[in-house]
């Protein structure tokens, strides 16, 4: 079974998508004298032109406070306030995902592992992270939501009060929703929107230094940019800390081989095998990124 939360080799998946667009290229030759790609080979070129690009988390890291908090109104937990005078220092941070497919190319996961450092008595502890699943009954409304913080740390949501009495009866609507107006919490990211329809999220890491996200859909390449929030905290002491990302984008399988259905049988031994293992030729020919940065904690 494949480790979903394992990263790709990004540069092997080059290595891997160049051999696929020789080899695919070789069998369908040249359509023209002008050189058009046969429809193979421009779906295997799509694919590798297509990028996925990490924001910079510096951009939106705050330290959050007991005053953070009290100037919106919300009493933190007394767990939270200890913590944060005697022990820890909060930070929020939002990490952007940029997704820009070529023309026709079709994704359908979306994977994101986020690894704080350094390890050890001085290790980054996430407390919360958004997106969860259980939001994702809500986001697939492609409605415009503030994201606050309440009194537990945890996410609260405020959203307009045109769509609340339309929205009040989904799966999964809970307390934690309210009008904005009414939206008793710290507003970290205004109006996110996500619009992709149906899909799934899976995400993990509460507790640890690392966390995850994946998401599927059948088109997911619709969303353009991603956000993922995080907080986390850190012993008083520590100044900076370390960030590993890694973001990959898996393609549809059944489209790619549809496209490269006719050249199929002359591929070389080592790609047919490739795609008789449907979920690991999609992770060995991901399109990604990996990111490595120092964040220097403000005080």
């Amino acid at each position: 079974m494949v480790d979903l939360t394992r990263p790709p080799n990004l540069q092997n998946s080059d290595i891997l998508l160049n051999e696929l667009f020789e080899e695919v290229q070789k069998w369908e030759g040249t359509l023209s004298s002008r050189g058009t790609l046969g429809r193979g080979t421009a779906s295997v070129q799509s694919l590798m032109q297509t990028k996925v690009n990490f924001g910079n988390p510096n951009d939106k890291l705050i330290l959050l406070t007991e005053e953070t908090f009290k100037e919106v109104g919300v009493e933190l937990n007394s767990i939270y306030k200890q913590q944060m005078r005697d022990n820890y220092d909060f930070y929020y941070m939002t990490v952007t995902v940029d997704l820009r497919p070529k023309p026709n190319v079709k994704f359908w996961r979306l994977s994101c592992l986020l690894d704080f450092s350094p390890k050890g008595d001085k290790e980054p502890i996430v407390q919360t992270i958004f997106p969860e699943s259980k939001w994702q009954s809500l986001m697939k409304f492609g409605v415009g939501m503030n994201l606050g913080l309440n009194e537990n740390l945890e996410w609260s949501v405020g959203i307009d009060t045109s769509t609340f009495a339309e929205l009040a009866n989904i799966p999964d609507f809970n307390a934690s929703v309210s009008t904005k107006n009414e939206l008793k919490a710290f507003v970290a990211v205004p109006d996110y929107t996500y619009e992709g329809g149906f899909f799934k999220i899976i995400a993990q890491g509460s507790g640890s230094s690392e966390c995850f996200w994946r998401i599927e859909e059948a088109d997911i390449q619709q969303m353009a940019t991603v956000k993922f929030a995080v907080v986390f905290k850190v012993p008083k002491e520590c100044t900076s800390i370390n960030l590993h990302g890694t973001v990959w984008a898996e393609a549809n399988m059944d489209w790619l081989f549809a496209d490269i259905r006719d050249a199929a049988s002359e591929l070389k031994q080592t790609l047919k095998n490739l795609f008789k293992r449907k979920d690991e030729a999609a992770k060995e020919l991901s399109r990604g990124d990996e990111k490595q940065w120092t964040l220097n904690l403000p005080k």
